[in-house]
């Protein structure tokens, strides 16, 4: 079965522009894997000298399996994130719009 899902994450407490550069290419390598680089946005951004990454869906993905995906996805997120900048913080946040009808 498949369920709809909206995707948002962010990785904090980077150390700089080049830092979240490397981060945001490395999940952008985890997206293409995932055959999903076409439906999220994402990107580094330097808010006031701090530096992230954020990045969401642009529309509900359809995923099927998704109890099986999520966690295979959120480990592989974590592994982008601590390859690129291991002291870095990597939150993976799900949304449900059919539940929210």
């Amino acid at each position: 079965m498949s369920v709809n899902i909206n995707l948002h994450f962010t990785v904090s407490q980077l150390t700089d522009v080049a830092q979240a550069e490397a981060v945001a290419g490395s999940i952008g390598e985890l997206l293409r894997d995932e055959g999903i680089e076409d439906q999220v946005s994402y990107g580094a951004v330097c808010d006031s000298g701090v530096h992230y990454v954020t990045g969401e869906s642009q529309f509900p993905l359809i995923i099927t399996g998704f109890g099986r995906w999520q966690p295979q996805f959120e480990t592989s997120f974590a592994s982008a994130v601590a390859e690129a900048a291991p002291a870095a913080k990597g939150v993976v946040e799900w949304g449900y719009p059919d539940e929210e009808l």
